[in-house]
């Protein structure tokens, strides 16, 4: 039987009782997709799945996407999961070494951003007895909430241009990786599509202006 955990913290509860390598029962999935939409990050300890189960289960979240460095990252067969590692063979990095060393929510930059993003750990490093590569997790949901109200009236009905292009990347991205991301306006506070709870929406990384503000007054509140 599934069971959700809460941290107790913003964000995050522990899904327990699921092994994610057998199929997930409809009834299962759909409490730990209620899980997801109340507390935006879920962890499942202890798995042991391969990569088609990988697959499968992100699949049901979601329609899957398929990252743009994947010719050099990307699983051979599934270019779906995507490598992030410090390992070098061959002189050669077999992951990205530096996938999200800044705050940032995935794909915001898209017209249609992902809903979710699945990391599954195979070897994390460790050195003088330390755990390293946490990640980190913050609640936008929550920092909304804490905005005061007029700063909730003003921001509510802004929209934030994204471009993907003018985020900072050890390699820019080709021209035609660049097209298929062209800049596109998200607002600034979003609705959860199910809970209706609304958060704030912008990275400084990916969003580069304000439809209809002055870049410098833009500046001044992104």
């Amino acid at each position: 039987m599934v069971e959700i955990r809460p941290s107790g913290f913003a964000a995050g509860a522990e899904v327990v009782g699921v092994d994610l390598a057998q199929t997930v029962d409809d009834d299962t999935f759909a409490q730990i997709s209620e899980a997801f939409d109340t507390y935006g990050v879920l962890c499942f300890r202890n798995q042991d799945i391969t990569v088609d189960q990988h697959v499968a289960f992100s699949s049901r979240i979601g329609e899957l996407e398929i990252n743009y460095n994947a010719h050099l990252y990307g699983i051979e067969g599934s270019p779906e999961i995507y490598i992030i590692s410090n390992i070098t063979e061959d002189g050669r990095p077999i992951g990205s070494r530096r996938a999200g060393d800044n705050w940032h929510s995935d794909m915001i930059y898209a017209e249609k951003p992902a809903r979710a993003t699945m990391l599954y750990a195979v070897e994390v490093p460790i050195l003088d007895g330390m755990t390293l590569g946490g990640t980190q997790f913050a609640n936008s949901a929550a920092a909304y909430d804490a905005l005061p109200d007029t700063m909730k009236q003003k921001i509510t009905p802004l929209k934030g241009v994204f471009d993907f292009s003018q985020r900072k990347r050890s390699v820019p991205p080709k021209p035609e990786v660049a097209a298929r991301y062209p800049p596109v306006a998200h607002p600034l506070v979003r609705s959860h599509p199910n809970t209706g709870r609304k958060s704030l929406n912008v990275m400084r990384d990916d969003c580069t202006g304000i439809a209809d503000m002055a870049q410098e007054e833009a500046d001044r509140l992104i």
